[in-house]
């Protein structure tokens, strides 16, 4: 260490503003301190005070001590040696014994080996002056090698191109890239023209009017460093939304603590009962803490405060198995505390914990009509549960879920048939849906359950290990153990009671209802019942009222008006709609002969079409054979007429030895004599 960086007797030390002199040591462990320009004023503190009130030892130079490559360049290796061998006449040959004579400490002076040394770097890269060589030395005392090589290659500070410009350009600039975060995307000289045109509208006749372009230019690319101001329209405008301040995680370490929900199209096409195409909507209630979603719909419109309050309901009860569909198969994960789940709510069965049950105590939501509606708002007054509105055009304040829609883009729709990509730019020239509604919701939760909950997700790490991923699954067993209490779970009817009805018949048949027909073996003392007192077999006495999933149309539920429990009536059908053969047979019938939507032109049209276009033909064939009646008849006018053999008309002839060419059998005529 250099004298310049300790702390010796006679040093002065700053204590509570006042000067103390280090006079002595005591004991080996206590500094003896003398107030400075008095003689009487002592002060006794230990070594480590000491140190405390005298600071750290601190470098004079900011010189970096690590090269920016590999090693020091070459030249600096070099003159080090010439340096060494100078000043402490240490060979330069690292094999050598001992120092060659011109450069040997022991008969030649310092100035005597500065000299020889001048002379022997003459007319090389390496040449310097007696004074540099001097400054030289004194650099690689101060810093070493990087000192030396700081001062042979001397670098020009960095430092900010607009940190010399004024301050009103600055502004002004800021003002014009402000102004651009909603308009469409120009170049940058139409930029630095409307910056030169404000400056003079502003300050006329100053100097400031007088920049250069390449200066403004250079000006306007620095400011507009994460603006995006001359990209894409919609770059710029994601990047307008996230905030100015520094970036937090927002992570959560206890389930349902924070919770998001949105909803956004799929980027798949479908068909729909009709086999018309469209994009449905995806909406997800997402859990910070582990990212499990809590529940999840596939919506063919756009959804309203009531399916949201649906989703609520089949989020808080505990997921059911879907009859009919291969949730019923799912099973739950090895990672998951099945045992402790189980006890903790008992209508989590084996079908239903393939997704973890999380109770979400506060949803933060947009300003989107649909969340802020008055129906989803009582729904979570109701399981008292807390919403959080975010700001408008806040995209930053859920995170969460809105990158997980980028996950099911890339990780779920882009393998389905009928993938349309998420922009207009990765979409293709032809799109071919082949999926239903249906076995898209399907497929959704088979992804969900055993894709997605068992797949590594980059946001979830541990402050402990963050070079390990974490697994949905496995975050949400390492949570649920230590989470501070336990959610009592709510019954299934809380779900039905959220469920929209509609009055329907329940005839020997079953039940119709959106084209398809259902029933169950507990129906047969409700069918033809009365409930409004109306005589037996009218439409208004047979009419219950019928509760229905609007994300499930495999069944519906009928409440016994005596017993009170809830009958689940399946799809007749169902088992049909599951067959390969048959769902192959519905996808050709709407390929080969359409949807029957009202752009298509009906087979009865069609028909009549022909049968207008053939009356039109057979006008223009009497027309024509009038025309040559009347030819011929002027031509016969003067012969006389022919005798009529009465035999011939008697006799029957045969049809085979009719000539069908002949003007006599045409049968535009016979068809005109018929009408």
């Amino acid at each position: 260490m250099f004298d310049e960086h300790k702390l010796r007797l006679g040093d002065t030390v700053e204590i509570d503003g006042e000067t103390w002199v280090w006079e002595a040591v005591r004991r080996g462990t206590e500094a003896k301190l003398r107030k400075d320009g008095s003689a009487d004023d002592w002060l006794v503190v230990s070594v480590p005070e000491l140190l405390s009130h005298a600071g750290s030892a601190r470098r004079a130079s900011d010189v970096a001590l690590r090269p920016a490559g590999d090693d020091w360049p070459a030249d600096v290796q070099d003159m080090e040696k010439h340096l060494l061998e100078a000043f402490r006449g240490i060979p330069m040959d690292p094999t050598a014994t001992s120092s060659r004579a011109q450069y040997d400490p022991a008969v030649t002076t310092q100035e005597q080996r500065i000299a020889s040394k001048v002379s022997e770097i003459a007319g090389t890269s390496l040449a310097r002056s007696r004074r540099t060589l001097y400054n030289l030395w004194e650099a690689y005392n101060t810093d070493g090698v990087a000192g030396l090589d700081a001062r042979m290659h001397r670098k020009a500070k960095k430092r900010l191109t607009i940190a010399k410009a004024d301050p009103r350009l600055v502004a002004v600039i800021d003002r014009a890239l402000d102004d651009r975060k909603t308009l469409p995307t120009t170049t940058r000289r139409h930029c630095a023209v409307l910056v030169r045109r404000m400056l003079e509208s502003m300050y006329p006749g100053d100097p400031i009017c007088d920049i250069t372009s390449s200066t403004l230019q250079s000006y306007i690319n620095e400011r507009d460093a994460g603006r995006y101001s001359f990209d894409k329209a919609t770059t710029r405008r994601t990047a307008a939304n996230s905030p100015d301040r520094q970036h937090f995680s927002g992570n959560a370490f206890r389930l349902g603590a924070v919770c998001e929900i949105d909803s956004t199209k799929l980027d798949v096409q479908v068909w729909d009962d009709k086999g018309n195409t469209f994009r449905p909507t995806v909406t997800a209630l997402f859990d910070v803490s582990c990212r499990v979603p809590l529940a999840w719909a596939i919506h063919a419109d756009a959804p309203n405060g009531f399916d949201h309050a649906l989703l609520l309901a089949r989020a808080i009860v505990g997921r059911k198995a879907i009859p009919g569909s291969a949730a019923a198969e799912l099973s739950g994960s090895a990672t998951l505390p099945v045992a402790l789940m189980k006890r903790v709510n008992s209508y989590l069965d084996d079908d239903s914990l393939a997704v973890p049950w999380i109770f979400p105590h506060a949803i933060t939501i947009d300003g989107g009509a649909d969340f802020r509606s008055a129906t989803f708002e009582a729904a979570c007054r109701a399981f008292g549960i807390t919403l959080v509105l975010a700001p408008p055009n806040t995209p930053t304040v859920k995170p969460h879920v809105e990158r997980n829609f980028g996950t099911t883009s890339t990780d779920f729709a882009t393998w389905l048939a009928g993938a349309t990509g998420s922009s207009v730019a990765n979409r293709g020239k032809r799109d071919t849906p082949t999926l239903t509604l249906d076995s898209v919701r399907l497929a959704f939760d088979a992804w969900i359950t055993t894709v997605y909950l068992n797949k590594q997700h980059g946001g979830l790490k541990s402050p402990l290990f963050p070079g390990r991923e974490w697994t949905p699954n496995q975050m949400y067993a390492a949570l649920f153990e230590v989470g501070p209490g336990v959610q009592l779970p709510f019954r299934a009817e809380d779900f039905f009671t959220l469920l929209p009805t509609k009055p329907r018949v329940i005839s020997s048949e079953g039940i119709e209802f959106n084209n398809r027909t259902y029933d169950s073996p507990l129906l047969a003392d409700l069918r033809g019942r009365s409930l409004t007192g109306a005589a037996a077999g009218t439409t208004r006495a047979r009419k219950f009222d019928i509760s229905y999933d609007p994300y499930n149309s495999n069944a519906v539920w009928v409440r016994h008006p005596e017993t009170e429990e809830w009958i689940e009536c399946w799809d007749t059908a169902l088992e049909d709609r599951a067959a390969w053969m048959a769902a192959e047979t519905a996808v050709k019938l709407v390929e080969r002969f359409g949807t029957g939507g009202p752009g298509e032109t009906p087979r009865t049209a069609e028909f009549l079409d022909d049968i207008e276009r053939r009356a039109r033909s057979d006008k223009r064939a009497r027309a024509r054979h009038l025309r040559d009646q009347r030819t011929v008849g002027s031509a016969t006018d003067a012969a006389e007429p022919a005798p009529i053999d009465l035999r011939e008309w008697a006799d029957p002839v045969d049809v085979d030895d009719i000539d069908w060419d002949s003007p006599d059998y045409d049968p535009v005529t016979v068809k005109e004599i018929r009408a």
